[in-house]
């Protein structure tokens, strides 16, 4: 009995210290949000009140003390995040995660994030633009965090520390940025691989450019597809998020209820915990406005104010070229270029490793840029591949840009510092208190010999297809104050400028048709409206191709089930059970078709690039392509047959899962969106969710996705923020929301208070109103230090 006694005392005063430590680690971890805090380098106090979800509205004194505190409010709730951004964009996670992250780590390396983001912030430096002292202000905030108080949860369990903030870390933010917006590197490969193994009708079936050129590649290694599937492999393991497409739409006064412009942005980004997006509200005696932050960077990418508001979306132009190099026989130093022999130069770099040793490596350049087939590890090309990059071949105005759309006074400033921007290419949405709408597709646009030959390798021995010329910025799309009463963008391709359709990777016209279709339908809108549009979720390519579809099981024994499908109209609403059935069968229709052409090994990768969705609705209405063969068979399949053929299968795959009654299926079971962390595969707690939504894919709630072996869609993009402007009441009736909360740090309230009204669909204000914001119980105090 007394041994007894001893082991419940001991267990007590184990539980009891578990919980102490617990206790402790949650109480020195989570942030700070009302007393008071000294911060050097502040003039004067400043205050900052948290509002409901955690926002801050921060009241600086200068704009340097508004911006050193951001710094330090950034440092506070996502430090982890910003510092995962800028080890992305200066090919550093081996520093964080180890061995495993060196192939990334040399991928983005010998793509020149690290190496512009340098050259870029020793030019703003050199070139002392007014942001600059701002800039500094700000990563001072953020160091101040850093040395002053205990670090987030994920350097304990990692046993790491942070190292200060530079002005070049928020160019290596920004560039990582650019990177991700692009589709080239994965597209271009395959691309060029299903020309050389495919007649040309294949690829005009599906209303793909591609038409045989002076320099098009003719077939040289049938083994592009590796570059893309290891870069889809790299950009799959990098654990932050991409930028993928957007929707946005700005309506004039004539269109709305209360005569004043409604600016609607709902950019659509890979998920992740924490989302992308900070939102704050800064003011100063200069300037008050409300934006959205990527943490780590000091100006918002999104903002509005009393004044004007901006959106983004993807523009998808062409900005990313590859060529094949021809190499001198007897010397693989030397490679031809328009008639003569020049020297390959070497860079080299050594990766620092977690647990390791370093990793040093070579990177090739030509006058084209780096040889990015020297990354390859499984099986390398026979031919050298380099890669031209617009945006690290010209100078970064980025944040001089996006500082003068924030100060801008009137639209002619806005354009003026749009046309600063180079690259990643941008569509930016504007709207003002004066009642203009507009927009402008931003980006260096190359001068091509042909615009439709640019998605597949060019021959780099002629010189002919090189990016020595680009377009002024009169000459890229865009539409101001237009007749019609708005400007709208969904990463649709936009049309001809002077002749010309400038070439990229745009995505279906659904969703732009989609908001056409509703603004049609009523000439005059309410903000309850718009909130009901970005909840949409109408499928217009079941609009498309129903018709097709349907015809082709009219003879089907499943008469219920066709009858149910015959009244659907298309909308993926999470209760319903068809689209579950639309969605999977329009998946297997297309496997059943291109599979057995693409091959197994490049149809996956072929999935995640943008032409698998364009092709979609192209392919089906084209009732005798090629296509609809299957080449492993020796009858000749036609439309119907493959369409017949998934249906079925789609059927038996469903019911085999979700069980025979199909009116008990539901579309939100099996589409359902978790938020992971970086971490979250190895600590689960770290993830949000999983939540039933509606939305799918290239609707305007679009919820990007791709499925897994039990039948469920893995979410993996979508709306980053939904967000409302209404200049009739900017203060007061403007709304948002974001995907999971405001702060990164596991033990905030603000950690993912968001989540299930995102969900649901749900919004909550963008609070201006100054009298209100002070009534918040929460407010820090940042005091000088000194």
């Amino acid at each position: 009995m007394k041994i007894l006694k001893i082991l419940l005392a001991i267990i007590l005063l184990v539980i009891i210290g578990v919980a102490a430590y617990a206790f402790y680690i949650k109480s020195s971890l989570t942030p700070s949000y009302s007393g008071e805090v000294s911060l050097k380098g502040l003039s004067s106090s400043s205050e900052v009140y948290f509002t409901k979800h955690g926002i801050p509205h921060i009241y600086g004194q200068s704009d340097e003390d508004a911006y050193r505190s951001l710094g330090y409010i950034h440092a506070m709730e996502r430090l982890w995040q910003m510092d995962l951004l800028r080890h992305v964009g200066s090919g550093r996670l081996s520093e964080l995660f180890g061995t495993d992250m060196v192939e990334a780590d040399k991928f983005l390396r010998t793509m020149g994030l690290s190496q512009y983001a340098a050259a870029s912030a020793k030019e703003y430096m050199i070139r002392n633009h007014e942001s600059l002292p701002l800039v500094k202000a700000y990563i001072d905030g953020i160091n101040a965090y850093i040395s002053n108080n205990p670090k987030p949860l994920e350097y304990t369990l990692l046993s790491l520390e942070p190292e200060p903030f530079e002005v070049q870390n928020v160019f290596e933010i920004l560039t990582y940025m650019s990177f991700s917006f692009s589709n080239a590197h994965i597209t271009d490969p395959v691309l060029t691989e299903l020309s050389n193994k495919l007649d040309t009708t294949y690829l005009q079936d599906l209303s793909i450019y591609h038409y045989e050129g002076e320099s098009t590649l003719k077939p040289f290694d049938a083994r592009y597809s590796l570059q893309a599937k290891q870069t889809a492999a790299i950009l799959n393991n990098l654990k932050v998020p991409e930028f993928i497409g957007s929707n946005s739409w700005v309506l004039s006064g004539s269109r709305t209820e209360t005569g004043e412009v409604i600016l609607t942005n709902d950019p659509h980004i890979a998920f992740s915990q924490p989302s992308v997006w900070y939102e704050s509200h800064l003011i100063s005696p200069k300037n008050e406005y409300y934006g959205y932050h990527v943490p780590g960077a000091p100006f918002p990418l999104l903002m509005h104010s009393e004044r004007q508001a901006t959106g983004l979306t993807m523009f998808e132009n062409d900005d990313m070229d590859f060529y094949v190099e021809e190499i001198h026989p007897e010397d693989s130093t030397m490679y031809r270029h328009d008639g003569e022999w020049k020297k390959i130069k070497l860079q080299e770099e050594t990766i620092s490793v977690k647990g390791s040793d370093p990793v040093s490596f070579v990177i090739r350049y030509t006058l084209h840029g780096p040889v990015v087939s020297d990354i390859l590890q499984e099986e390398p090309l026979d031919e050298v591949v380099s890669m031209y990059w617009v945006t690290t071949n010209q100078p970064n105005y980025m944040i001089e840009a996006v500082y003068g759309m924030l100060t801008a006074e009137n639209i002619n400033e806005v354009e003026q510092a749009a046309s600063q921007i180079h690259g990643p290419g941008l569509n930016i949405m504007y709207g003002d208190k004066d009642g203009n709408v507009a927009w402008w597709a931003a980006g260096k646009l190359i001068k091509r010999r042909d615009e439709q030959t640019s998605k597949t390798f060019y021959d780099g021995s002629t010189g002919l297809d090189d990016a020595n010329a680009f377009y002024g910025f009169t000459k890229n799309p865009h539409a101001i104050n237009p007749p019609w009463g708005y400007v709208h963008s969904a990463n649709n391709q936009p049309d001809t400028v002077d002749g010309v359709l400038y070439s990229g990777y745009y995505l279906p016209d659904d969703r732009g048709e989609r908001i056409v279709e509703i603004l049609s339908e009523d000439s005059i809108k309410t903000v309850d409206e718009i909130k009901t549009m970005l909840m949409d979720d109408k499928s217009m390519m079941h609009e498309a191709v129903k018709g097709i579809m349907l015809h082709a099981i009219k003879d089907t024994e499943r008469s219920q089930l066709l009858r149910a499908l015959i009244q659907w109209e298309g909308t993926f609403d999470r209760d319903d059970f068809r689209p579950l059935i639309f969605q999977r069968w329009l998946n297997e229709i297309l496997k059943a078709a291109q599979k057995d052409e693409i091959g197994d090994e490049l149809w996956p990768v072929y999935k995640r690039t943008h032409t698998y969705k364009v092709a979609a609705e192209n392919l089906i209405k084209k009732e005798n392509s090629k296509w609809w063969d299957n080449d492993t068979t020796e009858v000749v399949e036609t439309r119907a047959d493959i369409i017949r053929q998934a249906f079925e299968s789609t059927i038996a795959d469903l019911s085999r899962y979700w069980g025979d009654d199909f009116t008990k299926w539901k579309w939100g079971d099996a589409h359902a969106l978790e938020h992971k962390h970086a971490m979250g595969d190895v600590i689960g707690f770290f993830n949000v969710g999983s939540f039933p939504v509606s939305g799918g894919n290239e609707v305007l709630n679009n919820m990007g996705y791709t499925y897994d072996e039990t039948m469920k869609q893995i979410i993996r993009f979508g709306p980053s923020t939904r967000r409302i402007v209404d200049f009739s009441d900017v203060r007061n009736n403007s709304w948002s929301i974001l995907p999971t909360g405001q702060s990164g740090n596991y033990f905030s309230p603000y950690y993912s208070d968001q989540a299930e009204m995102y969900a649901n669909g749900e919004f909550r204000k963008m609070n201006m109103n100054n009298e209100q914001i002070r009534q918040s119980k929460n407010k820090l105090t940042l005091k000088p230090a000194n």
